[in-house]
């Protein structure tokens, strides 16, 4: 029985360290996505503004 218990405390100590370390990365990849839309929407509206000065 305490082969199981053993077991058991190993696993959820387990499942812990992962939770903890995905409720760290999931904020960094979040902040990190959202600084390259915005920074493709610039990049975008540079494009578009310089098309459209192009062909006038």
């Amino acid at each position: 029985m305490s082969e199981l218990k053993g077991q058991l405390l190993g696993m959820v100590l387990v499942l812990a360290v992962f939770g903890v370390v995905a409720a760290a990365l999931v904020p960094a990849f979040q902040k990190t996505a959202d600084q390259l839309e915005s920074e493709m929407g610039v990049n975008v509206s540079q494009v578009e503004s310089e098309y459209v000065e192009a062909s006038i």
